[in-house]
């Protein structure tokens, strides 16, 4: 008898076993062969047998489709081998295995796709996929080992780096033939990350490959290279040689795996660079600096010139930028004493104009005035925190330059009692132009923030964004308690976007003002006018919203950013108009339909209690 059904029909389920057995329900693939193989069953009753197991596949429930499945490859296998040719020509041999940390999951392929297609593809908003998925351990699974191993060349280098420190590491050292295999002593980024990888995964075993790429490879490999043999006490006098290359990466590559290290010649050696004529070489290396008198000699350098420049000498200004780089984020307590000793001088400092006669070169390729260096300082002490660095930039808040307005402000947040925060800023709000206008501006930003990452629901589109530009920030945000007086002063004021962001329930000139937004010819940022009537528990916000959604879709040509803002409040809306919503898809125009009726599906599964 022909098995060129069973044959085919066993593709099929092989396919459906690798993509998952859910998806087998439904299948118009497979279900193509239940018809030719009923009409063969008339003759050989094993293809009825077939044509029926198919259809309690493809037409039975998703719960019972891995039994199912089962079942139908078990009675397709079992003809093939006792009719059909079993085997296959070649020598047999071992297959090659690896140990790994990770295990094979039940994850299907649907989930992967989109993994595997944001490590091997190009475009944006792949980033964000991957760093989600690995935060949440969807790495965990063998399938993804070398497309991750593919991504370590990424056109994109924050996708490259995280997936060398963060997934593939995971693995463990069973990957790391597959990553050697493709090295490349002469390569560039890519096989750099790879050194880096392989040594971490082995770090003995590597050392001589990592000597070998010291002395035969690639800047950038050299680079890795360096960084791997600091971790060795006994290759640094290797390393050391570096930090005289004349290549300038090299040189930087061997200060920062040095700088970890409290050694009598790497205090030498940084003391000596301390005093040469550029320090930017040294900002790198000083955020990993554990050596106290390399540190106390900068800061030594750093009183120095800072008094040369408050003195009038413009030209030490860029210097004093480049020992400011060398400190940022260090957090010592001799730091802040340094940079509170610095603002104190303040007014002095902003008062320091670029000399005339300053000339751009290679080591200063960046003109930093008075102003730049004190907003920088501000800036500094705000990231060390403490109350007694607040309090000192509050204290001066008054002579400080426009640019530091947004540390004052945190600063006077994280210190001060809503209404002394409301009395001292609330003079801003209206402020026409001129640098009144720039602070609110900076206020009203921040008040804008505060309430989307406490109404990130409203609007799951922008909700990544949001959260990568506000992270560090987040728990400022989440502690924000503002003064009453602030709506009132917003509506007061005109200022729409701050009225949206502080609008709040049983305060009916905000509902107002709300309302005669939304009826606007024009209505400023409308998607912010639904979450702010969605936040005040408006009954009627089903109307408003379709009434906005129809100006919107009236004029538009495409389905743009704006429209898809306000499609991500459909699914809030109240459940009970869900026959209203329904019956608005037959006004919209086809080109939005889909998007519309994507956006009103979580709201058919959505109770009144949820």
């Amino acid at each position: 008898m022909s098995l060129a059904l069973i044959e085919e029909s066993a593709k099929e389920v092989r396919r459906l076993a690798i993509a998952g057995s859910p998806l087998a329900v439904g299948d118009f693939r497979l279900k193509k062969f239940i018809a030719p193989l009923a009409a063969a069953g008339e003759k050989v009753p094993v293809f009825a047998q077939v044509a029926k197991s198919i259809g309690e596949v493809v037409n039975g429930q998703e719960a019972d489709s891995a039994a199912n499945l089962l079942n139908l490859s078990t009675l397709l296998n079992a003809i093939l081998y006792t009719q059909g040719q079993s085997g296959a020509p070649g020598d047999v041999r071992e297959l090659e295995t690896f140990p790994t940390t990770c295990t094979s999951t039940r994850t299907p392929a649907r989930v992967l796709k989109p993994l595997v297609e944001a490590l091997t593809s190009t475009g944006g908003g792949r980033f964000e996929v991957i760093k989600s998925a690995c935060e949440r351990g969807a790495f965990n699974d063998l399938r993804l080992i070398d497309p991750a191993i593919r991504a370590l060349g990424d056109n994109y280098p924050e996708l490259a780096d995280l997936v060398a420190e963060k997934i593939l590491p995971a693995y463990g050292p069973g990957i790391l033939l597959r990553i050697k295999a493709t090295f490349d002593l002469k390569g560039k980024r890519e096989h750099a990350r790879r050194l880096q990888l392989m040594h971490q995964l082995d770090p003995a075993g590597t050392l001589e490959l990592c000597k070998t790429a010291l002395e035969n490879g690639s800047p950038e490999v050299k680079a890795a290279a360096i960084a791997c043999l600091g971790q060795h006490e006994d290759c640094l006098p290797l390393v050391l040689e570096q930090a005289k290359a004349k290549n300038k990466t090299l040189r930087a590559a061997a200060l920062e795996a040095l700088a970890v290290h409290d050694r009598p010649e790497v205090t030498k050696l940084f003391t000596e660079l301390i005093q040469g004529n550029t320090l930017d070489i040294l900002a790198g290396p000083f955020r990993s600096l554990r050596n106290q008198p390399v540190l106390n000699a900068l800061l030594e350098e750093g009183k120095r010139v800072f008094g040369l420049v408050i003195a009038g000498d413009s030209e030490q200004l860029s210097r004093c930028w480049e020992i400011f780089d060398c400190l940022a984020y260090r957090k010592d307590p001799e730091v802040e004493e340094f940079l509170l000793h610095c603002l104190s001088k303040s007014e002095a400092l902003s008062k320091v104009k670029i000399g005339k006669n300053l000339m751009v070169t290679a080591a200063r390729s960046s003109i930093v005035a008075g102003e730049d260096l004190t907003e920088r300082l501000v800036v500094m002490l705000y990231q060390i925190g403490t109350p007694k660095a607040l309090e000192a930039i509050l204290a001066k808040r008054e002579s400080l330059p426009t640019g530091a307005f947004p540390q004052v402000w945190r600063s006077a947040l994280r210190t001060w009692p809503p209404a002394k925060v409301f009395d001292e800023f609330s003079p801003l709000v209206g402020q026409k132009k001129g640098p009144g206008r720039q602070k609110f501006d900076e206020l009203n930003r921040f008040m804008a923030a505060t309430q989307w990452e406490q109404g990130w629901r409203f609007a799951p589109a922008v909700a990544a964004d949001l959260q990568a530009q506000h992270r560090d920030e987040v728990q400022l945000m989440k502690q924000a308690a503002w003064d009453g007086r602030w709506l009132d002063a917003a509506i007061k004021a005109g200022e729409s976007v701050m009225v949206y962001s502080l609008a709040r329930p049983d305060h009916p000139a905000a509902l107002k003002y709300l309302l005669g937004q939304s009826a606007a010819d024009k209505p400023l940022e409308p998607h912010l006018i639904i979450s702010a009537l969605l936040r005040c528990r408006y009954p009627q916000v089903t109307d408003v919203l379709l009434k906005l959604i129809a100006k919107k879709t009236g004029a538009a040509k495409y389905f743009d950013y704006e429209l898809q803002l306000l499609l991500g409040h459909v699914q809030h809306l109240p459940a009970a108009d869900l026959p209203k919503l329904d019956a608005f898809a037959a006004k919209l125009d086809e080109k939005f339909v889909d998007k519309y009726l994507e956006a009103l599906a979580p709201l058919r599964v959505t109770t009144p209690t949820n």
